[in-house]
């Protein structure tokens, strides 16, 4: 055991290294577009799919052959494995509801400019650009690259409805509408569109913040709920007989229920605390 245990570490450590750093130079398409959605919207899209399932797995074994050198239980060692390892699902998933919720507040300002530069007199591109150069942080980039695709491509419609698939925001998929139509049919009434979409915007993300404002208490309890019986688990496990209950197989059995039944809450109380998102009306259009 003594003999294995570095030899576990050090594969762990290698396995997140190699997955973090290492890059292709041609890139293969991804197998599970899903799972790469995913990870573009948690802000990881230079990460392939493999990749984070590697580095994943690398931080689980290493985090498990930690637990057992300083607990020497197995079964503690294997929630260990098993928590380490989904740990950067759930903080990059975080991540990506952080981001969402950034977009989201940020929104009613690039309308505005948008409207701003509209009426000032510059064509719809020119508009966008503005957007892109001068808009909020966090939504310059995707302003960037719309202009980007539309000078490359000249399709500014097609430009338009590939932004709104990559940024995947309800908020997004009716600013796009709105400019899809104007591009189509003109008029002189956009400046004024946007300025009244700006403010149902922002008084939607007020009520919005103000109702998750609300529920904070449910993520609090949620997460003292979840993590109480875990810290009771270590102060047990620090004891020798208590690590050598949880190596007996009704203690690893104990320990993967509690698992479970942990996470399956957790999960459950956040849903319950949630507000529903809004239904997306660009769903499944790429044009």
């Amino acid at each position: 055991m003594s003999a294995l245990l570095p030899f576990v570490l050090g594969i762990g450590v290698f396995l997140v290294y190699d997955g973090c750093t290492r890059r292709r130079p041609e890139p293969r398409r991804a197998r599970s577009p899903r799972f790469a959605a995913w990870l573009e919207a948690a802000g990881l899209a230079h990460v392939r799919p493999v990749q984070f399932v590697t580095a994943s797995a690398g931080a689980g074994l290493a985090g498990g052959a930690v637990a057992l050198a300083i607990v020497g239980s197995t079964g503690v060692a294997l929630v260990a494995t098993l928590a380490t390892a989904a740990a950067p699902f759930a903080y990059h998933r975080a991540r990506g509801r952080a981001r969402r919720a950034q977009r989201r507040q940020a929104w009613p300002d690039a309308i505005e400019l948008l409207a701003g530069a509209v009426r000032a007199g510059d064509t719809l591109p020119a508009a966008l650009a503005v957007v892109g150069d001068r808009g909020p942080e966090v939504l310059r980039p995707e302003f960037r690259a719309l202009v980007t695709d539309h000078r490359i491509t000249g399709d500014l419609v097609g430009a338009l409805g590939r932004m709104g698939s990559r940024v995947a925001d309800p908020i997004a998929d009716r600013i796009v509408q709105t400019l899809v139509l104007a591009h189509r049919v003109g008029g002189r009434e956009l400046g004024r569109v946007l300025r009244t979409l700006s403010g149902f915007v922002r008084d939607d993300v007020a009520a919005r913040r103000e109702i998750e404002s609300r529920q904070s208490w449910t993520v609090v309890a949620a997460r003292v709920a979840a993590g109480a019986p875990w810290v009771v688990l270590l102060l047990v496990a620090s004891r020798p007989q208590g690590a050598r209950a949880f190596d007996s197989t009704t203690g690893i059995v104990v320990l993967l229920v509690g698992g479970l039944v942990t996470v399956v809450g957790y999960r459950l109380m956040l849903r319950i605390g949630r507000l529903p998102d809004e239904p997306r009306i660009l769903v499944g259009s790429n044009r």
